[in-house]
C-alpha cells in the first residue's frame, strides 16, 4: 500500500509538471503574439504625396512627413493620411469619366443621348456630393440629369439663365485643419464654390457671363472662394477655378447661336464696308490728286509754249520790219518744210523762158505710182 501510494504520488507531481509547462509555452505564445501584433500595427507608411496625422484617444498628436514611422498600437493611436501634395478637383455642371486625351464626360446632352451606361450614372449619382443622393434604378437618367442641372443652371443680374461648367483645383495647406475643423471637407467645398460663383453670376448681367466676363469671374472666383474657405478655417488652398463653358440655356440656344450668327455676320459686313472704303476713297484721292497735278502740269506747258510762241512772234516781227522779202522767204520756205512731207504725191511744175513750155518734174511719193 505504501509503495502504491508513493507511485499515485510520483504520477500526480509528473501531471502537474506537464501541466505548468503546457501552461508557460501557452503563456509564452500569447505575449510574443500580442508582441507581434503590437509591432506590426506600430509601423506605418506616409506615402512620399502626403503627410500622417497622428491621434491619441482621438485627440490630435502630431504630423508625420512621407516615410516609415512608428506608434502605439492597440487602438491608442491611429494615423490619417492627408494628401497634401496633391492637387484634387470638383466638378460642377459634369463629370470625368475618363481623363486624359482621349477623355469622357458625363453631360446632361451624353445623358440624353444615351450615350452613358447604368452603372456610370449609379456611380456619378453616390458620389455627387448630395447628401440624399441614393440611386435609383428606375428613374437614373432623370436623377443625373436633376443633380447636373442644379449645377450648371444659374440666374444672372438681369434675370436670364446660363449654363455654367466649371471646375474647382485645391490642395491642402494645413492637414490637421482639413480634418478636424470641416466634417465633410468635399461637401464643403462644393457648398461654398456655388455660393461664391452664383453671388458672381447674379450681379452681374448674361453677356457678362457668356462672354465679356469669364476671366475676371475665374479670377474673382477663386479670391472669394479662397476668402470664405480661410474663415471657415478649412486649411485648404485654392489653386484655380476654372469655366470650362458658359452658355445659354439648353432649350433657347438655337436661337441664341442664330442671334450670335447674324451679329458676327454683321460685323463682317461692317468690317468688309470699311474694308472697301478704305481702299476706295485713297485710291479715288490719290487720282484726283493725279488729275489735278496732271492739270497743274498741261496748264504750265500750255503757258509756257503760249510765252514761247508769244516771244518768237515778237522776234520774229522783229526781223520782218528789218528786212520784209528776206523773212517772208525763210517764212514761206519753213512753212513749205513742214507741209510738203505729207503730201502724197507732188508735181512742180516750172515755167519755162519761152513761156509756153511746161517742164514736169515727178518726185517720187507715197501713192500708187510711186510703188
Amino acid at each position: 500500500m505504501v509503495i502504491k501510494e508513493v507511485l499515485e504520488q510520483i504520477e500526480d507531481c509528473d501531471a502537474k509538471n506537464s501541466a505548468l509547462k503546457t501552461w508557460k509555452w501557452v503563456k509564452r505564445g500569447f505575449i510574443g503574439a500580442v508582441a507581434g501584433i503590437g509591432l506590426f500595427g506600430s509601423l506605418y507608411t506616409v506615402p512620399n504625396d502626403s503627410v500622417g496625422v497622428v491621434q491619441r484617444f482621438g485627440n490630435y498628436s502630431r504630423t508625420t512627413e512621407p516615410g516609415i514611422h512608428i506608434k502605439w498600437s492597440y487602438g491608442i493611436e491611429s494615423v490619417t493620411k492627408v494628401p497634401i501634395k496633391r492637387v484634387q478637383k470638383e466638378e460642377f455642371g459634369f463629370r470625368s469619366l475618363k481623363p486624359g486625351v482621349d477623355s469622357q464626360y458625363i453631360g446632361a446632352d451624353e445623358i440624353e443621348q444615351g450615350k452613358i451606361s447604368d452603372s456610370d450614372l449609379e456611380n456619378m449619382i453616390s458620389t455627387s456630393g448630395e447628401r440624399d443622393a441614393t440611386p435609383n434604378q428606375s428613374r437614373l437618367k432623370e436623377q443625373a440629369k436633376q443633380i447636373l442641372r442644379g449645377e450648371y443652371l444659374m440666374l444672372t443680374g438681369d434675370l436670364n439663365m446660363a449654363d455654367m461648367e466649371f471646375i474647382v483645383q485645391y490642395d491642402i495647406k494645413d492637414a490637421s485643419k482639413y480634418l478636424f475643423n470641416i466634417r465633410e471637407p468635399k461637401e464643403t467645398i462644393r457648398d461654398c464654390a456655388n455660393s461664391v460663383i452664383r453671388q458672381l453670376v447674379g450681379n452681374g448681367s448674361v453677356d457678362e457671363a457668356i462672354n465679356i466676363g469669364r476671366v475676371e469671374y475665374e479670377i474673382q472666383s477663386k479670391v472669394e472662394l479662397q476668402k470664405l474657405l480661410d474663415d471657415y478655417d478649412t486649411g485648404i488652398n485654392i489653386v484655380t477655378v476654372k469655366l470650362q463653358s458658359t452658355n445659354p440655356p439648353r432649350n433657347v440656344r438655337p436661337a441664341f447661336h442664330e442671334v450670335n450668327s447674324a451679329m458676327q455676320m454683321k460685323e463682317q459686313r461692317i468690317n468688309e464696308a470699311k474694308r472697301t472704303y478704305n481702299e476706295a476713297v485713297p485710291k479715288a484721292k490719290g487720282e484726283a490728286l493725279g488729275l489735278v497735278e496732271s492739270a497743274k502740269g498741261y496748264a504750265a506747258e500750255r503757258v509756257n509754249k503760249a510765252e514761247g510762241d508769244a516771244t518768237k512772234f515778237e522776234q520774229l516781227y522783229e526781223e520782218y520790219q528789218k528786212a520784209p522779202e528776206i523773212t517772208m522767204q525763210r517764212m514761206y520756205l519753213e512753212t513749205m518744210t513742214k507741209v510738203l512731207p505729207s503730201i502724197t504725191d507732188k508735181w512742180i511744175v516750172e515755167q519755162s523762158g519761152d513761156g509756153g513750155l511746161l517742164k514736169l518734174l515727178h518726185l517720187p511719193g507715197n501713192g500708187p505710182e510711186a510703188k
